[in-house]
């Protein structure tokens, strides 16, 4: 897999043209190149484990100057800091730090590592891999899907602590989507769950994690892989996703948008609205399988879009297999500090409770595990009847 140029610019008063280069199966570690048009001639001017540009997307570009780069790093336990790099030496100081507290804190008590795996037909995969802590035996573990650069907060979106699950003794794996995007719908969350499956066994192979107890939560696209896994998979313990999949109710919304949607629709997911596609429709949209979702699921999600998600959400609820959460005034990825902590919060619970069993005794969360205790009792009855 070719390594991908996300940023350029010139450097003043000079020939050379400094490109970034983002290494998807090095968990999107970048470097930082310049290229003289004049003679043709490439050198590299600075190399990263992490990100090295103007902020936390891939294609920001640093500041420049004649004789120096003044760029945002961040590493998957590095907090984000501002440094100088030297365009002709690569040698690089620190300007700013403000997160340097925290950088000791996790390195003091976090590992993190980068893996790399294929699955059985040859297809590449990366992450970053959380050990967990005080664990006497293999822990469970926590995976999110989708994107994994620069400092992990919460994985796309900030919704699931990676570090606190991990310091609770849940092993954790940001795994990286497949690049580049597959069109087909079917293949598309099919090498998410080949992702999913593969490290699972690779992690269980060498003894880092227990794979019967195996927790899954994404953002977007990650919200679809996770879903598609519990329903095309018994690999998932429990679920936890924070925006809507493919619905008829979002194809009945988005349809005022006329042509251009059902366009996307066929494009994305090579479904529409004619009855050739019914079979389509029966194989993507999770309320045609509300049979196969067997493990719990936690669904925090905005105000914008939890419409669309109503389909499967309410026959889960009214079954005890799942519980809804609405944020107010939050659009695709939430922002709100307070609906932030509330989430992350949340979310810890949530996999302490089906991967560790283990309650927080804060005694205002008493109602949240009454509740939880009753899914997780009908959960029991329903594998007894089977």
């Amino acid at each position: 897999m070719d390594r991908m140029i996300t940023g350029a610019l010139w450097r003043p008063d000079s020939d050379e043209v400094l490109f970034t280069v983002t290494d998807p199966l090095r968990t999107h570690a970048q470097a930082i190149h310049a290229w003289d048009v004049s003679t043709g001639g490439v050198r590299e001017v600075v190399s990263t484990q992490g990100l090295i540009n103007g902020g936390r997307e891939l294609s920001s570009d640093c500041g420049v100057s004649a004789s120096a780069l003044v760029c945002v790093t961040a590493a998957a336990n590095q907090p984000p800091r501002l440094e100088r790099v030297d365009v002709m030496t690569g040698e690089r100081r620190i300007l700013f730090n403000p997160n340097a507290g925290l950088a000791v804190d996790l390195d003091a008590q976090i590992q993190v590592r980068p893996l790399r795996w294929s699955d059985a037909n040859g297809q590449q995969f990366s992450g970053q891999f959380f050990p967990a802590r005080g664990q006497a035996g293999p822990p469970p573990l926590f995976v999110t899907y989708y994107s994994c650069p620069g400092f992990l907060r919460g994985g796309l979106g900030d919704e699931w602590p990676l570090a606190p699950l991990a310091q609770h003794g849940i092993a954790v794996l940001c795994i990286n989507r497949v690049h580049p995007f597959e069109l087909d719908a079917v293949k598309r969350y099919g090498q998410g769950l080949s992702a999913l499956g593969s490290a699972i066994e690779l992690l269980a192979s060498q003894g880092e994690i227990d794979r019967n107890r195996i927790g899954m939560g994404g953002l977007s696209f990650g919200s679809e892989v996770t879903l598609w896994s519990m329903v095309y998979s018994d690999l998932v313990t429990a679920g936890s996703i924070s925006t809507p999949t493919l619905t008829p109710t979002y194809a009945l919304m988005g349809g005022i948008k006329g042509d251009p949607f059902e366009r996307s629709l066929q494009e994305y997911w090579q479904i529409g609205l004619k009855p050739q596609t019914f079979g389509q429709w029966k194989r993507l949209s999770h309320d045609q399988n509300l049979d196969k979702i067997s493990a719990p699921l936690l669904m925090q999600m905005s105000e914008q879009e939890y419409l669309y998600a109503l389909d499967y959400a309410v026959p889960l609820v009214r079954d005890r297999r799942a519980e809804l959460y609405v944020f107010a005034n939050e659009p695709h990825q939430k922002f709100q500090p307070q609906h932030k902590l509330a989430v992350y919060e949340r979310n810890l619970d949530w996999f302490r409770f089906w991967l560790l069993d283990e309650e927080d005794p804060d005694p205002l969360k008493r109602a949240q595990y009454a509740r939880w205790r009753i899914m997780r009792s009908q959960q029991d009855h329903d594998r007894s009847q089977h």
